[in-house]
């Protein structure tokens, strides 16, 4: 029996969300978008937690195999889809520095930027110096594993699926005028996954437009019911 293609809901300034979207790419997986409008609290309506509890997106539905959270999609991605042994590789030490990467990005990197950036964007947060420290404490690290490493891509020779989320995480700083100067391997890092995947790069140069077109023109979520963050009052 031939498959649907699988479901992705995103929304267009997602950074986890474009970074499945370019496993997708790379993989060429068919796919749907199936866009959730963020603002207007759609991942929260009854339809979508019946679906998935956590209400957050990216989440995908591969022929009725609901999945969220971006890491664990691109490794189910990768595992079920994948027909090299690069992207994300067999080999137990191999892979063990991808899933590093990965832990690395949700345990630090992502929610740092998330913390200092993202959160006070789009909820009633302050961004605070000490945050700052630990965002740029964050993004020093990346440095030293990508100097340490001394390859092009974040988790070795090779593209991996490391290297889509961090990337994504990283364009959030670039969008927001981060100073790199400090940190020449993640700048390095960046550019050339630019020139290197251009046919992913697009997906995250889109990112790039939404989050633009957010900066200057805030989402009013006054309406929004969050359980976990306050939402700003309407300008």
């Amino acid at each position: 029996m031939e498959k649907n293609p699988i479901l992705l809901y995103t929304c267009v300034d997602s950074p986890p969300g474009r970074a499945v979207q370019m496993v997708l790419e790379f993989l060429k997986i068919p796919y749907i978008v199936k866009p959730v409008c963020f603002e207007a609290g759609e991942h929260f309506s009854p339809k979508f937690l019946e679906m998935y509890p956590q209400g957050e997106i990216p989440v995908i539905d591969d022929n009725g195999f609901i999945l969220g959270e971006s890491v664990a999609i691109v490794q189910y991605l990768a595992d079920k889809y994948c027909k090299d042994d690069t992207f994300y590789p067999k080999d137990a030490k191999a892979r063990a520095v991808v899933n590093h990467r990965l832990a690395f990005h949700l345990s630090t990197y992502q929610k740092r930027v998330y913390d200092y950036i993202i959160l006070p964007f789009d909820y009633l947060y302050e961004q605070t110096e000490d945050n700052l420290v630990k965002l740029k404490h964050a993004v020093k690290i990346l440095d030293q594993f990508l100097s340490r490493q001394g390859t092009p891509f974040v988790a070795g020779e090779h593209l991996t699926i490391a290297d889509p989320p961090l990337i994504m995480a990283t364009v959030v700083l670039d969008v927001m005028k981060f100073d790199f100067s400090p940190y020449p391997e993640v700048a390095k890092w960046y550019q050339h996954f630019q020139t290197a995947a251009p046919q992913l790069w697009q997906f995250a140069s889109e990112c790039i437009d939404g989050i633009h077109h957010y900066v200057k023109n805030p989402r009013d979520m006054s309406q929004l019911k969050h359980p976990l963050h306050p939402t700003k009052p309407a300008a």
